[in-house]
This record gives C-alpha cells, sequence and structure tokens, in this order.
C-alpha cells in the first residue's frame, strides 16, 4: 500500500484554507475595496497574514498529531509495532490502569480453598444366625451421590428363572430383561419405590427394560411362572461393598460425620445402626436372621393360577 501521508496533508491543508477563506469572502461581498489601500492597512494585512499562517502552522500540527496516532493504531492491527498504552475508559473515580493505586486494587488474591472434605474407612464383620447366605452387602444410606452413569445392568429370563437372582445397583440405572426362553414371560415389580409391569413378551423380541430411580429394595417377579424371582438392592451412592465369606467387610472413602449403614441380603431382614466416622478407621459389628422365602401373589394380588411354574 502506497503511504498515505502526502494525500492527508494535502487534504488537511485544504481543509484548513477553506475554513480561513470563508470569513474573508464573506467580508469581500459585504464591502469592496475603494481605491489603493493605504500604509497602515498593509501593515495590518501583514499582520493578518501572519497570524493566519501561524494558525495554520497549529491546525496541520495538531491534525498531523491525530494522523501520526492513527497511523500507529492501523500499524498495530497488522501486526507492526507495539502501541504505547492508551488510557481505557474508566468509571468516575477509577484511577488509571498505570497508577500505583489501581495496581494495587486489580492485584489477584487467591481464590478461597475449600475445606478439606475428611474421610475415613469403616470395617466390621456380620453375624448370621438361623442359617448362611450367600449374597450379604453393607452400604451407607445417608449419603447421597450421583445418578449412575454405568451403562446397565442385564437380568436375563432363561430356563424359567432370573440370572442374575441377586444384584446390587446405584439410583438411575437402567435394568434390561432380553427373554431366551421359547416360552412367555411377564416380568413385573410391586416395590414401592419402582412399581413396574413390563408386559408379556418371548424370545426374538426386543428386550424391555425400566430405571430404578427409588433406593431401596425392587422384588421381581414373572406373571405367568411363580418360581421367577429376582432381588435388586438399589442404594443412594457408591458406598456398598459385598461382605467375605468370613462375614468380614471394608467400605472405604466414607465421609466423615454421623453415618447410616444397613447390611442386606435377600434371606434376611436388613440391619441397621448409627455409627459417628470420626477417625481413619471406626468398626462396627451386625448380627442378620435367617428367614425362609414367602410366597407371593402375581401383579393383580392373586393367587397363581395351574400354569406357574
Amino acid at each position: 500500500m502506497k503511504n498515505p501521508r502526502p494525500i492527508i496533508t494535502g487534504l488537511l491543508v485544504g481543509l484548513v484554507m477553506a475554513r480561513l477563506a470563508l470569513p474573508a469572502r464573506a467580508q469581500d461581498n459585504a464591502k469592496a475595496p475603494e481605491g489603493p489601500p493605504t500604509r497602515a492597512e498593509l501593515t495590518k494585512l501583514q499582520n493578518d497574514v501572519r497570524e493566519q499562517r501561524q494558525l495554520i502552522i497549529e491546525m496541520l500540527q495538531t491534525e498531523q498529531q491525530r494522523y501520526d496516532m492513527l497511523l500507529r493504531l492501523l500499524r498495530g492491527q497488522g501486526g507492526g509495532a507495539a502501541l504505547p498504552d492508551i488510557p481505557s475508559a474508566l468509571a468516575p473515580g477509577e484511577p488509571a490502569a498505570g497508577d500505583a493505586a489501581h495496581r494495587a486494587l486489580k492485584k489477584p488474591t487467591a481464590a478461597p480453598t475449600a475445606p478439606e472434605r475428611r474421610v475415613g474407612a469403616v470395617e466390621g464383620k456380620v453375624a448370621m444366625t438361623g442359617g448362611a447366605a450367600d449374597d450379604v452387602y453393607v452400604y451407607v444410606d445417608n449419603v447421597r451421590g450421583p445418578t449412575s452413569s454405568h451403562k446397565g445392568l442385564e437380568i436375563k429370563q432363561e430356563g424359567r428363572q432370573f440370572s442374575p437372582r441377586v444384584a446390587v445397583v446405584q439410583t438411575g440405572t437402567n435394568v434390561v430383561f432380553p427373554n431366551f426362553d421359547s416360552v412367555y414371560h411377564n416380568v413385573f415389580s410391586n416395590s414401592p419405590r419402582n412399581t413396574f409391569d413390563l408386559g408379556t413378551y418371548q424370545a426374538g423380541d426386543k428386550p424391555r427394560s425400566v430405571t430404578v430411580t427409588g433406593p431401596g429394595v425392587v422384588e421381581v417377579y414373572c406373571n405367568l411362572h411363580q418360581k421367577m424371582s429376582a432381588k435388586i438392592l438399589v442404594v443412594p451412592n457408591a458406598l456398598y461393598t459385598k461382605v467375605r465369606a468370613d462375614g468380614t467387610f471394608r467400605l472405604e472413602n466414607v465421609p466423615s460425620g454421623s453415618r447410616r449403614l444397613v447390611a442386606w441380603s435377600p434371606e434376611t431382614k436388613p440391619a441397621a445402626l448409627r455409627v459417628d466416622v470420626a477417625g481413619p478407621t471406626t468398626q462396627v459389628s451386625f448380627s442378620l436372621e435367617h428367614q425362609d422365602a414367602s410366597a407371593h401373589s402375581n401383579k393383580f394380588g392373586q393367587a397363581y393360577g395351574s400354569y406357574k411354574d
């Protein structure tokens, strides 16, 4: 791009001369000269010319400064030399950016740190009376956790049984029930917090599913086959563990404070207790009593008919 300085300077000079010439032309039209000027008039005219020339020089200098500033701005935007600091518009009473007071006000302060969340472990033993239980779990009931983001759980209908028959999931888990039998099944549950009825379908049909949203035990049955049953324990967080064969267990990362712990198995009533998690490890113990399974009704609350196996 050609240097725009001569063009802009010429325009500025023309603009200034036009401004100065307007009053003179108006005065000439108002009063025409009569005869040759006197010495006093020539002296006055020379003084006026010198004053106007000085005024032109001052105006040109002012416009030149504006032009230089504009040129520096254009060069700065195009990757040229860095521009000097230009104070930005400030609110009334706010100091300039370079002032020491401004730097003190704008000095970054460290963000407040969140209090450290203390956690501990809970370990202990579950004693069984009246029989044995293969699936015993211990979980923390009064800690709210995020909705489960797992892919889900699959419980098969195969050999006229549910597989697996016992499962533990977090709230928000989607449970799918594919049918692999050559007969029809109708999966349902009348559990208070997770009531559902998936209807009747057979092998080859699209598997049907349900999302469990309420903590607690979901008792799952088939409306056509009385011996088909499964239990899903829905827990509110990830703080749960399966009890070992010797009855011992350990829960990690339990938040400190008063916690409600629950021991559960499908063959017993649940047992709950409150513990104060304050140190690195808290010791607890549970006692569960084995119970035989009781008969259940179909989804209408009625006894199963002859077609119930």
